[in-house]
């Protein structure tokens, strides 16, 4: 996250959001890179765009009624773009993934996720890689993805 934060200006790092407002400005100003980086793990955005939430079988993941009324439509755009069936500008597809990983993160943080259920592992063993994928896209020497 910290190399996310210098993304935002000072008024934003003041907000009660900053990591997520953080991640979504690093994802979209490294649009083409983090695409590559999806381009590059088919089997995992696949196996996401299949999947729905435990809880409440919405797409991706469960969007709990205290989110933004945009989740859980966006998360269903983001499952359709990832299986073909719709199209949208990199920008937007790098966001978005970054919503999902956000929403994976608070899920994981705030005791929405349990180590011991298997879907969950397996939910976390699809993100990671993609995760660390945008992180390795990222040069050494420059310190950021170009």
């Amino acid at each position: 996250m910290l190399e996310a934060r210098r993304y935002l200006d000072g008024a934003q790092l003041t907000n009660p959001d900053t990591d997520r407002a953080a991640m979504l400005q690093y994802f979209e100003a490294n649009a083409d890179a983090v695409n590559a980086v999806l381009a590059k793990y088919p089997e995992q955005t696949a196996w996401l765009a299949h999947r729905k939430g435990t809880a409440t079988g919405q797409s991706i993941l469960d969007v709990h009624p205290y989110s933004p009324d945009h989740l859980l439509r966006d998360f269903e755009e983001l499952a359709a773009v990832w299986l073909g069936q719709l199209e949208h500008k990199p920008r937007w597809i790098a966001g978005k993934t970054a919503e999902m990983i956000n929403h994976v993160r608070n899920n994981l943080l705030h005791g929405a996720k349990a180590p011991d259920d298997a879907g969950d592992r397996e939910l976390l063993e699809r993100v990671n890689p993609i995760l660390l994928g945008v992180l390795d896209a990222r040069p050494r020497q420059a310190g950021r993805i170009r």
